[in-house]
């Protein structure tokens, strides 16, 4: 016969044993924690730190880089804003990629061709233009460290003086550029005329025929002969004199033809244009007594000087 429901069990005990209360854990210990700095107060309200130019050089990498960027920067002005050498640059950058050296350089890929440009760069300008730029640069570092009076102030200094050495140095070269230049002309006028005296009036007497006021005017006529011609023909200029003669010009063809007497006594030419003949009828005016000689500084002859009939 079983047990009642409500008796235990012979193997259970009679009552339930005491459950303990629960353990008190201890808090855990009271850590202090400093004030925020200033370096903390100036974060972002994200808690992202920003980024300052004093955490970018303390890196060699970001110094270096900085140094590069500044320095092309500064120079680029000074190369008339050229931009071959940011496209060596580039092109550097390009081939390192393409043959896969960037793993080998770690990270100084980029200031390889940085500072490519500015070989580039200082290749096409002068050492006052690097002296120049390093000023400028000492200046900026000066004034973005203020209150660091002293570099700020070496660095004017060295802006006034590389200032005018540069500016010094641009003025030589425009005088020298001017002065090549003018040798040039020299040169070239000194090829304009004719290989020989005796080819001077009959090419004066063609472009008069011809009415071409520019070889008789600039090539044939020196200085002193050209405003003798146009006194004697009593125009404005020279090749309103030229358009005079080519009006009273009867046969172009011919014109060119005429012969004169000709003189020469201590490399001098006289010709009496103001005798010419022609073969058939006068093809024109008389021209006048011209006296043949070499250009200064060249070796073909021109008409030194002009007398009218």
């Amino acid at each position: 016969m079983e047990p009642p429901r409500d008796t235990p069990p012979p193997w259970l005990p009679a009552t339930r044993p005491p459950v303990p209360p629960p353990a008190i854990r201890e808090p855990w210990p009271v850590v202090p924690v400093a004030p925020p700095g200033p370096e903390a107060a100036t974060d972002p309200p994200g808690g992202r730190p920003s980024v300052r130019w004093r955490r970018l050089t303390r890196s060699r990498r970001g110094a270096a880089g900085l140094v590069i960027a500044v320095a092309a920067l500064l120079l680029w002005p000074f190369s008339g804003w050229s931009w071959i050498p940011w496209a060596a640059g580039v092109g550097l950058l390009i081939v390192l990629r393409l043959l896969r050296l960037d793993g080998l350089l770690r990270g100084w890929v980029l200031h390889l061709g940085g500072l490519a440009v500015v070989v580039g760069l200082m290749y096409s300008t002068g050492p006052w233009a690097w002296a120049l730029a390093a000023s400028v640069g000492v200046l900026l570092a000066g004034l973005a460290q203020l209150p660091w009076w002293r570099l700020a102030a070496v660095g004017a200094v060295l802006c006034v003086v590389s200032g005018i050495g540069f500016g010094f140095a641009n003025y030589r070269d425009a005088q020298q550029v001017a002065a090549l230049e003018a040798q040039t002309h020299l040169e070239n006028n000194g090829r304009l005329g004719a290989s020989r005296p005796g080819s001077v009036l009959p090419t004066m007497l063609n472009r008069i025929a011809q009415n071409s006021p520019g070889p008789v005017c600039d090539n044939l006529l020196a200085d002193p002969a050209r405003t003798a011609f146009v006194a004697a023909s009593g125009q404005p200029d020279c090749a309103a004199a030229v358009a005079s003669l080519a009006s009273r010009v009867t046969d172009v063809n011919a014109y060119a033809g005429g012969r004169a007497p000709t003189t020469t006594a201590d490399g001098t030419t006289t010709v009496d244009a103001c005798a010419m003949t022609w073969s058939g009828t006068p093809a024109g005016p008389q021209l006048g007594k011209l006296t043949i000689g070499r250009k200064d500084g060249g070796s073909t002859y021109v008409v030194t000087a002009f007398a009218p009939c």
